[in-house]
């Protein structure tokens, strides 16, 4: 398949792709751009995200970033990070295409029209109000960025539809992960 980079919007399943599908790693930016206070260091991501007045810039931001997930691609994994404006920036840097050229990006976003359902997936997550705040209001130059990007390929989201569906019609084929099978015995005393 290549060098594979997917940049999807958040909520729509990157996690979910990673625990489902070989080689799929979900390469968030948020312990990369920022250092964490102590007293939340230990919470999950999702719970994190919202703490903005817990973290602080860290200033290897975006190299840090950028040299781990040119790391990932040569490994062969295929990196999924989120779309959003400061990631797509950095991997739309020409610091990073001179070292991954030879990369398929694919950006991935919902209809213009489907922010209400995002909402619901980010509140069954565990997101902050703070952190779905920040959403709703950076959506509509979010949706303009996607737009704006046509030399990338494109994936739309359709309503109800997850990232593994929709990379599957996109024609992206992803190899399962294969379940651990337990020695069992058969038969009595094998």
């Amino acid at each position: 398949m290549g060098k594979l980079l997917i940049l999807a919007y958040m909520g729509t399943g990157k996690t979910e792709l990673e625990s489902r599908y070989e080689n799929v790693i979900d390469f968030d930016f948020q312990d990369y751009k920022y250092i964490y206070d102590e007293s939340i260091r230990h919470l999950p991501l999702e719970q994190r995200k919202g703490s903005v007045n817990l973290r602080t810039e860290n200033p290897n931001y975006p190299t840090n970033f950028l040299d781990d997930a040119i790391k990932l691609l040569d490994e062969g994994k295929i990196v999924v990070s989120p779309f959003i404006d400061h990631v797509f920036k950095a991997y739309d840097s020409s610091s990073f295409k001179s070292r991954a050229n030879d990369t398929r990006i694919i950006l991935v976003f919902p209809t213009s029209d489907n922010f209400d359902e995002y909402v619901e997936r980010f509140k069954q997550r565990g997101n902050s109000d703070e952190f779905i705040a920040r959403r709703e209001k950076e959506f509509p130059s979010l949706a303009d960025l996607f737009e704006n990007a046509t030399n990338y390929e494109r994936i739309v989201m359709k309503r109800g539809q997850f990232l593994s569906e929709a990379l599957e019609e996109y024609g992206i084929n992803l190899n399962l992960k294969t379940p651990l099978i337990k020695n069992i015995r058969i038969g009595g005393n094998q």
